[in-house]
């Protein structure tokens, strides 16, 4: 498992191996699965080829999911070292970590009465973290499924 590379506090990016063959006219069958994955999750897809797929959050009560805290996010399959890579770039709500530095920014300043800055620190930071731990997740999930392509896993009937 990789730790997420940081690019900004709203830029994120993970990655992780795949075990598919090297095919130089793209990865459609790859991509759709990843369509499938962001579609279920509520994303509004942008951008679809046979290489990336990008997506926009919602803040829409229906479409609300994984994808509520992500502005944009893009997919990617690349080739880095004879090996596939699926490559998830997201760029998270900056209210988020605006909010954590708002709550900083309070205990700091009134470090006397600390818990003023605790529920700005709460809102913000824990839905930061969960937010790149849920997507961190969401990533390993789809390359699990991508993987399963190759091995025509088949779900077993229940019994």
């Amino acid at each position: 498992m990789t730790d997420p590379k940081i690019m900004s506090p709203f830029k994120y990016k993970f990655s992780t191996a795949i075990s598919r063959p090297i095919n130089e006219n793209g990865y459609a069958k790859e991509i759709q699965v990843v369509k499938e994955y962001i579609d279920e999750r509520k994303g509004n897809i942008i951008l679809k080829n046979n290489y990336e797929l990008t997506f926009k959050g919602s803040y829409s009560k229906w479409r609300g999911d994984i994808c509520t805290t992500v502005e944009t996010g893009s997919f990617t399959i690349s080739e880095k070292g004879g090996k596939l890579n699926l490559v998830y770039r997201i760029q998270i709500d900056p209210a988020m970590v605006y909010l954590t530095a708002i709550g900083l920014t309070f205990l700091i300043i009134f470090h006397q009465a600390w818990f003023i800055g605790m529920p700005f620190i709460w809102l913000g930071g824990v839905n930061w973290i969960t937010t790149l731990t849920r997507n961190n997740s969401m990533m390993y999930n789809i390359a699990f499924e991508i993987d399963k392509l190759s091995h025509n896993i088949s779900p077993k009937p229940l019994t």
